[in-house]
């Protein structure tokens, strides 16, 4: 207890926050105050004079016409009655009759006290019978009015006062709870912060640390708690920076003074400011006697000195300047120098130099000139030989090129031979179907033509042959129809993969046909083809050689992957639009790419089936359909874990 009484008592001093709200708030309660009192008290008065206004309104209302008809009759007593009955009347001072005689008026009844000017008053004529008679005069006195509103003014301003400095006094202790000590938290949890010291995150007091409904107070301890954080984390990475700048520095200058190459600081004149030991090797002087000397007596010949100075007095880069200089022996080097220019700000400072002495190197160079001279004519002997294995090695390439060439089309050709042979075994059937229907349906003819000439017709007869010819015609459309779309998908298949013609046409359509053209050889090795191709997608693109890449996927699956396999046997082929890309990926469930040769599965004449009739071009011609003729690209996965996944990119081309 104390120790809140402590606080309150450092919130409340003068130069406290707690202190200036108090004052404003009984300031502006006192103001408020004092003029609800003004409005108040300016409300009664004019409730009291309005109800004095009342009272006179009264009197000429109830005692004018009697008060005449007294004063006429010249009853006195009446007369003082009626005075007596209008000085009952709240707050009534003065009342005069005064009675007519003549030109004159004569003062008859005087009642109450008289003053020179009354706070209110009013003059009324007496008349009876049409004839005034005498005058009254009332005057009404505002004095216990006054005193009225003067005590009922110290009563509110005193129960005011007590209840705003109650509430007040309220309203500082709930600022104080909810804001002045939290307020004071943050200020002593500040005093004591040290930037070399971490100290645990600021806990206001009473407060969730992790409100769910967080107020002002808690954002500015949760965003002080962040300052704090970021102040140490920038602090320790400015002395983890200081650190490394250190050690940069220590290092940059161990670097520089153990490089054999000269490092030197020159100023506008190109007098040397600092140089690296490596200078002393090469002029003899010692560091010392070097700095402040000029630059081009030391490092650079006489005839070149002119030269160099132009090109360094431009104060810019320069890079690879070979300069010759002569030592205090009067040896030759040289050395190759690079310039850059420092600058401190806006302001040129140092041009610092890069020499690095390729003396040696020069020799070596003479060395080496004087070797190719000897070798040139070797090298001419020997072009001419290399020009004639080379033109041999042309005409080899050309002729390896042409076999190649010829072995791509040959597979081509051989893979539509085989959709030419699978064809055929898939029509054979719907067309010996069709033969026997019609001719049956020519044995029913020839047995009506037989009863019309008999005249053995009935209507069992009729009923009978009209159902057989029905179901004859039926199952001869039918056939008929599934051969005629064989040849129209084999023809389509047949025309696309025998020319490059560009055209815009439904993907997958075109996938269908491919599909059904190879029917026969996925009944044979009883392996299904599932699909997923949206039916609207189109593209303007070689149908025939997507065509091709169908069929010699589908081909190497059912002839590798399909193979002596007793697992699953199924290929899905799932084609999707992304963007401006038409994404094809295909997959089977057989016994997968060998390892050894999956790395070279695309390059030409790589197959399992070496010897028994596999040529190795069939991933290969499907390589450079996607790759040279549709710009695409081709991959084959190896995460899979069963059987053989390619997935194809190629940019799409709208209609």
């Amino acid at each position: 207890m104390p120790t809140v009484v402590a606080k309150l008592k450092r919130s409340v001093s003068q130069n406290s926050l707690s202190f200036r709200l108090l004052s404003y708030i009984l300031l502006c309660s006192s103001v408020l105050a004092v003029v609800i009192t003004m409005v108040q008290l300016l409300w009664d008065y004019r409730k009291d004079v309005g109800q004095i206004e009342n009272s006179i309104t009264q009197i000429e209302a109830s005692f004018l016409q009697p008060i005449a008809a007294s004063l006429w009759n010249l009853d006195e007593e009446q007369v003082q009655v009626q005075v007596e009955g209008i000085m009952n009347l709240p707050n009534m001072q003065y009342v005069l009759i005064k009675e007519i005689l003549g030109s004159s008026e004569v003062p008859l009844i005087e009642k109450g006290m008289q003053k020179q000017k009354f706070d209110i008053s009013r003059e009324f004529d007496l008349v009876y019978q049409g004839e005034v008679v005498g005058r009254l005069l009332v005057a009404a006195s505002l004095d216990e009015v006054y005193q009225r509103l003067i005590e009922k003014s110290m009563v509110i301003l005193v129960s005011q006062t007590i209840k705003t400095l109650v509430v007040s006094i309220c309203i500082l202790l709930i600022i104080y709870y909810l804001v002045i000590r939290h307020l004071n938290r943050i200020a002593d949890y500040t005093r004591s912060l040290k930037l070399d010291s971490a100290l645990p995150p600021l806990k206001l007091e009473g407060r969730d640390p992790h409100p769910s409904n967080p107020d002002e107070l808690d954002g500015l301890a949760a965003t002080y708690n962040q300052m704090r954080e970021k102040i140490f984390a920038e602090l320790s990475a400015k002395e983890k920076a200081n650190q490394e700048l250190a050690a940069e520095r220590d290092f940059s200058t161990t670097i520089i003074n153990s490089s054999t190459s000269v490092i030197c600081c020159l100023d506008q004149g190109f007098d040397i400011e600092s140089i690296n030991p490596a200078g002393v090797i090469l002029t003899g002087y010692s560091q010392q006697e070097m700095v402040g000397k000029s630059w081009l007596s030391l490092f650079v010949d006489q005839q070149q000195q002119d030269e160099i100075a132009k090109l360094l007095t431009k104060y810019q880069d320069q890079k690879d300047l070979e300069i010759t200089m002569t030592d205090q022996l009067g040896e030759t080097n040289t050395l190759l120098w690079s310039f850059v220019p420092f600058y401190e700000g806006e302001h040129f400072k140092y041009l610092i130099a890069f020499g690095y002495d390729v003396s040696s190197l020069k020799r070596v160079e003479k060395e080496i000139k004087r070797l190719n001279d000897q070798l040139e004519e070797k090298v001419i002997k020997r072009t001419a030989s290399l020009e004639q294995s080379n033109n041999q090695l042309v005409i080899a390439f050309d002729e390896l090129k042409r076999a190649q060439q010829t072995l791509v089309e040959s597979e081509k050709m051989a893979s539509l031979g085989s959709l030419v042979a699978g064809v055929a075994h898939e029509i054979n059937t719907p067309i010996g179907i069709s033969v026997t229907a019609s001719s049956y349906l020519q044995d029913q003819t020839k047995s009506l033509k037989q009863r019309v000439a008999e005249g053995k017709l009935s209507r069992a007869f009729i009923e009978e042959l009209t159902t057989n010819m029905d179901e004859s015609c039926h199952l001869l459309m039918n056939n008929l129809r599934r051969a005629s779309d064989l040849i129209s998908s084999f023809k389509q298949v047949a025309v696309d993969q025998s020319s490059e013609a560009c055209y815009t046409f439904n993907i997958a359509e075109n996938l269908n046909q491919v599909v059904t053209s190879l029917n026969h050889k996925l009944k044979k090795a009883n392996c299904t083809v599932e699909t997923h191709c949206d039916s609207d997608l189109k593209m303007h693109s070689f149908p025939g050689s997507f065509t091709q890449i169908y069929s010699n996927l589908i081909i190497n699956s059912v002839n590798h992957g399909f193979d002596d396999w007793d697992g699953e046997r199924k290929i899905t082929i799932q084609v999707t639009r992304q963007n401006d890309r038409l994404l094809i990926d295909y997959q089977d469930s057989g016994r997968g790419i060998d390892p050894d040769i999956a790395p070279r599965i695309f390059d030409p004449f790589v197959t399992s089936k070496r010897g028994h009739g596999g040529s190795g071009l069939g991933t290969h011609v499907i390589y450079n359909l996607v790759v040279q003729l549709l710009k695409g690209s081709i991959v084959h996965d190896t995460s899979v874990a069963q059987g053989v996944c390619f997935h194809i990119d190629i940019p799409y081309h709208s209609v």
